[in-house]
């Protein structure tokens, strides 16, 4: 379980630090300041089935496109994305992005972070500290509340087995569920 403080980096641009741990408010919220380096990367599509999200910026420049509708978010600016909507974001600033990011409710939130930043800190990532299609499918396999690649749920379900056991075979860290 994460504690406030705790730092998480999903990949070379992108970094959350936890400021509410999902324990403090029974699971409601996770609260966090995020930051985005301004690096060339456009993270790919993705939802969250069973969460909202909020992006409060306030430094830079976070470009989000919600549903295939661009929106470009400054200082002072916020930006809801609402359960099950496909979206991406990243910086489109030549400074770094910060933001107040909270996710309703926190699920495995936390745990999903600590995922990520465990594959990429056994060296399994590709540009960009991304996570590769193996280590995705580790990942992704076991937090399918938290984090969605948008394509058909029964499709998605052999396809990450399928990767998650072809990392296994090649040493991909095993995730704890």
């Amino acid at each position: 379980m994460a504690r406030a403080g705790d730092v998480f980096t999903l990949h070379d641009g992108e970094r959350v630090t936890i400021r509410t741990p999902a324990e403090a408010s029974a699971g409601e919220l996770l609260e966090g300041d995020a930051e985005w380096a301004p690096i060339e990367l456009e993270p790919p599509a993705h939802f969250h089935p069973e969460q909202s999200e909020r992006f409060e910026v306030r430094e830079g420049e976070l470009t989000i496109e919600i549903e295939g509708a661009t929106h470009v978010a400054g200082p002072g600016d916020v930006v809801e994305v609402p359960r099950g909507a496909v979206h991406r974001m990243w910086n489109s600033a030549s400074t770094t992005t910060r933001a107040t990011w909270q996710v309703r409710p926190a699920l495995r939130t936390e745990d999903f972070f600590e995922a990520v930043h465990e594959v990429r800190s056994s060296g399994r990532h590709g540009e960009n500290g991304m996570l590769t299609p193996l280590g995705a499918g580790v990942v992704l396999r076991e937090f399918r509340d938290e984090f969605s690649m948008p394509m058909p749920r029964a499709l998605q379900r052999p396809v990450l087995a399928l990767l998650a056991s072809a990392a296994r075979l090649r040493g991909y860290p095993a995730v704890a569920g």
